[in-house]
């Protein structure tokens, strides 16, 4: 069966999905447990601006209507900071809606909306080096692996190394053949 990923706002009900999905290491997953944070920030960033617009920002992702998770895209620098801003991006597709392509597709679609809609050049994504599933996601959606920061994260009482990756505007816009174009995936 087909199936369309799109993208839109966050709605506070979302929100209430989110905590309940994402407060334990089941839900959040192993690469993205860093234990339990408060997330009254997010509901004040909503309220004041949407998720939007910001150095942290967040859509909701759903599939043909459905709410499956969120992506969110950040502020980096590479060097002074009214010249070198890139947005490092992140995903978290609630547990019973894995394995089904829709990171890709998401992610895709994230891509295209900051190249689409911001004046960034780079775009960039880190994961851990045994996250199999997204470093398949990210060589779909065309990244290309930079190499590895070591020790950068610390989650489960351990440092981990990160893989880098980065995607540039003219790379994204040259690929007018990637399947993920269009949001569909097959499930």
């Amino acid at each position: 069966m087909v199936k369309r990923v799109e993208l839109r706002m966050v709605a506070e009900s979302d929100l209430d999905v989110f905590d309940a999905a994402f407060q334990s290491e089941a839900g959040a997953s192993e690469y993205q447990w860093f234990g339990f944070t408060p997330t009254h920030g997010l509901r004040d960033a909503l309220r004041t601006r949407a998720l939007l617009a910001g150095p942290d920002n967040m859509l909701s992702v759903t599939v043909d209507g459905e709410l499956v998770g969120r992506v969110e895209w950040l502020e980096r620098r590479w060097g002074r900071r009214d010249t070198s801003l890139c947005w490092e991006i992140a995903i978290g597709i609630l547990p019973e809606q894995r394995g089904r392509g829709i990171g890709k597709a998401a992610q895709y679609q994230l891509v295209s909306y900051l190249f689409t809609h911001t004046r960034v050049e780079r775009i960039q994504a880190t994961t851990d080096p045994e996250n199999q599933a997204e470093l398949a996601c990210l060589k779909h959606v065309g990244f290309a692996h930079e190499g590895v920061v070591r020790r950068a994260q610390w989650r489960l009482g351990r440092w981990h190394d990160q893989m880098l990756f980065s995607i540039l505007r003219s790379e994204f816009e040259a690929d007018t053949r990637n399947p993920l174009r269009e949001g569909i995936i097959g499930v």
